[in-house]
């Protein structure tokens, strides 16, 4: 299996041990399926290579909520493997997707401790992420939010903004309501903080690209 590190990291933390890798079995699903239904036995977990992946859960009323979008290089269903035994929301394929499918079953059985070794380390990681995101929800005005977001987006964050931290320019990687949603906020509410952090200089909106004229004055507005 050739994917030992998660797409675009350089820390050790996401390289994947050869024990685990081996275990894992690719598979590509194209855009529209399903890949397990909500209350389906959780007998796998997966690390999406490429593509894109919606979570979503199904009322008792029949309405559908989008809980978690996933995207290359994240794992998702790794802690229901060893917390549940079915699956709280339904995995939908956004977009033509590459993952990699670990069994409930190989996985406890291996005995190389590196295979413990990294999911403690996802999970652990994974908690030091949700708590951020309680943060974000709990204690952040909607502007810093939207700042903190932007700023994750910059290519070089984690080694610096190109340009000593001072300009920057991408694409959006989806579209305003999606960002709402992940920020959880209204759409309306995104806009106008988009619209005024455009007029007060720190964001130049470009069609589907975003400009930061100064990210170290884009970085003033979080908290520390």
């Amino acid at each position: 299996m050739p994917l030992l590190r998660k797409p675009g990291a350089g820390g050790a933390e996401d390289a994947i041990p050869p024990a685990l890798a081996a275990l894992g079995r690719e598979r590509t699903v194209a855009a529209g399926a399903i890949l397990f239904q909500q209350g389906a036995p959780a007998d796998s977990c997966y690390l999406l290579e490429k593509g894109e992946i919606a979570l979503r859960r199904i009322s008792r009323s029949g309405d559908e909520v989008e809980v978690a979008r996933i995207s290359g290089g994240d794992w998702f269903g790794e802690a229901i493997l060893f917390a549940a035994s079915a699956f709280p929301a339904q995995a939908v394929v956004v977009r033509d997707s590459a993952i990699v499918e670990f069994r409930r079953s190989a996985v406890l059985a291996a005995t190389d401790p590196s295979v413990c070794a990294f999911f403690l380390s996802l999970l652990a990681r994974k908690c030091l992420a949700l708590n951020r995101r309680i943060e974000e929800l709990t204690i952040m005005d909607a502007r810093e939010r939207l700042a903190r977001f932007v700023v994750g987006l910059c290519p070089g964050h984690r080694s610096g903004c190109p340009g000593g931290k001072e300009e920057c320019s991408f694409p959006l990687p989806k579209k305003k309501r999606e960002i709402a949603v992940e920020l959880g906020m209204a759409p309306e509410t995104l806009s106008r903080t988009l619209r005024q952090m455009e007029e007060e200089g720190y964001v130049r909106v470009k069609g589907a690209r975003l400009e930061v004229p100064s990210c170290s004055r884009l970085q003033g507005l979080i908290a520390d």
